[in-house]
């Protein structure tokens, strides 16, 4: 299915879904679809305002784009190819060569957990925060809110963008409320250490929440 026909779908589905709320309002104008009908017409809304464009690739790429819609790993292949261009702009795939990974100005390498933990162990809770604000003065995620995509990481309207890319970067399943809470699920890093790299990041003042939780680390923006 190219794109052009994917574009297709997505208007006879907008047109179908129109005129169930348009038979809906007929008699009580008030009247609502369902929630499950609401968010797929904001979805498809979405999705038309983008702008369509045709690729080219091997039989044996558009299989496994298939086999992944299939799976449900995506919804078409347009959202799977998407999201594949979005994460080579957000990881600067374009600079990766021989002599590492290198996520803007920064070089990047794969390690897994118990490293990390070993490493972190041997430092004071101070210690990793102080380290964290460190780095968080640093973060290539920084750069990429602010040359990709033209925002102010420090601005609470940018918040969820940086969550996200963070969540991308392996840090775990990161949740963001609009009473400033934020839940990290599975961490990759202890709690001082991420609450000093936000803070110095957002440029915010967090506090830590307890959490019955092991597994989970929450911080409430104070500041």
């Amino acid at each position: 299915m190219s794109l052009r026909s994917e574009e297709s779908l997505l208007v006879k589905e907008k047109n179908a879904l129109e005129a169930k709320l348009a038979k809906l309002q007929k008699n009580n104008p008030k009247a609502k679809l369902q929630e499950k009908d609401r968010t797929r017409l904001d979805e498809i809304n979405t999705l038309l305002k983008k702008k369509i464009i045709s690729v080219t690739m091997t039989q044996s790429l558009v299989n496994h784009i298939d086999d992944l819609v299939k799976d449900r790993v995506g919804r078409s292949r347009a959202q799977l190819i998407e999201d594949s261009v979005r994460w080579f702009l957000d990881f600067t795939v374009f600079r990766w060569n021989e002599r590492g990974i290198y996520v803007n100005t920064s070089r990047s390498a794969f390690e897994s957990e118990a490293m990390s933990s070993l490493f972190f162990s041997k430092l004071t809770p101070a210690s990793q925060y102080e380290l964290g604000q460190t780095a968080g003065s640093q973060a290539p995620v920084g750069d990429v809110v602010r040359l990709h995509h033209g925002l102010d990481p420090t601005n609470a309207g940018s918040y969820n963008m940086v969550l996200r890319l963070l969540q991308d970067n392996g840090w775990g399943s990161i949740t963001y409320n609009d009473q400033g809470l934020i839940v990290i699920g599975s961490p990759f890093y202890p709690a001082p250490f991420i609450r000093g790299y936000l803070e110095s990041l957002l440029k915010v003042k967090l506090e830590v929440v307890e959490t019955n939780v092991k597994e989970k680390v929450a911080l409430q923006i104070v500041k």
